[in-house]
């Protein structure tokens, strides 16, 4: 029995060398039609792959100004009077990111599938959404629909257009080709949109990302005296809350993950105002310090916090 083991694979081995011997000496035939399908597959993922990293880089400049954006909102002070000037320069930035950033996506996303690339700046969305929304809120405005927002995210040709298009001249076809470049023509014209896809769901997620901004804007207007805005900032996360538990129709981990996460930020921001309307004035002094605030708000996981859900 052990000579028959030995004996299998001792044929084994030698098979696996005469073919590693024989691999060595084939040449491949670069005529041959299916070596020359797979030498443009490959091509066609590589610039695939490019694109999608290209997509990527784009998308992480997204997400550092948008953090930066958020980071300057919560530098409104009502007792230093500086809420229109924050919202100015907000603007002006959030604006730089539609023509700066969107527009290269816009462009990346020509002629492609945009649902192929959608993970590749899902982040950077999500984290724009958040500052964007965050912004209308900080400064008093409704928080835009998501429709606008993707208007907001197509760009026309006539105003952001690559350089081989802009190369190409209108209305002007060739002796050789003329019926080619009118067509050209033509869908390079007016009616030719770049469009810088915003998914329903990346739109979901950073509006759940923004309760956990207006919990710490609860928090700050808690800690400068004005506890009335804290009953605001928690009417409006219910509100927001309830709208999340309202839909029903989306299967996704992030989404249950954000669910949670605006549950969390909801609890903490009514136990500022419960903590407000038992204390009173002097809610505001134990909610000045960060380790005092901190060890008031937190929250201890108990059977009883269990979320039996709203049901439609």
């Amino acid at each position: 029995m052990s000579g028959y083991r030995g004996n299998k694979r001792q044929h084994y081995g030698k098979g696996s060398a005469r073919r590693g011997r024989d691999h060595e000496n084939v040449a491949v035939d670069e005529n041959n039609p299916i070596i020359q399908c797979f030498r443009e597959y490959a091509t066609i993922l590589d610039a695939k792959h490019d694109k999608y990293e290209r997509i990527v880089k784009i998308s992480r400049d997204i997400t550092i100004e948008s953090k930066r954006i958020i980071f300057l909102l919560h530098t409104i002070d009502p007792r230093k009077n500086n809420l229109q000037k924050v919202c100015n320069e907000a603007k002006d930035r959030l604006e730089a990111i539609f023509r700066n950033h969107f527009v290269n996506i816009a462009k990346e996303l020509k002629d492609q599938d945009p649902y192929q690339y959608t993970r590749a700046y899902t982040n950077g969305m999500q984290e724009f959404i958040e500052a964007y929304t965050f912004y209308e809120y900080s400064c008093g405005m409704d928080i835009s629909h998501w429709d606008a927002i993707q208007k907001k995210l197509t760009y026309s040709s006539d105003q952001n257009v690559d350089s081989s298009i802009a190369e190409k001249p209108l209305n002007e076809p060739t002796d050789a080709e003329p019926d080619e470049q009118k067509r050209s023509n033509e869908t390079t014209g007016e009616t030719m949109k770049l469009i810088c896809l915003l998914h329903p769901q990346d739109f979901v997620l950073g509006l759940g990302d923004l309760s956990g901004e207006i919990m710490r804007t609860c928090i700050n207007s808690l800690g400068s005296g004005n506890s009335e805005s804290c009953f605001l900032h928690c009417r409006f996360m219910q509100e927001l809350y309830k709208g999340f538990l309202s839909v029903t129709s989306i299967r996704s981990r992030d989404f249950s993950h954000k669910m949670m996460t605006l549950r969390q930020s909801l609890l903490k921001s009514e136990n500022v105002c419960y903590n407000v309307t038992v204390r009173g004035g002097e809610a505001a002094k134990w909610g000045t310090t960060d380790e005092t605030s901190g060890a008031m708000f937190q929250l201890q996981p108990s059977k009883d916090d269990d979320d039996e859900g709203v049901y439609f």
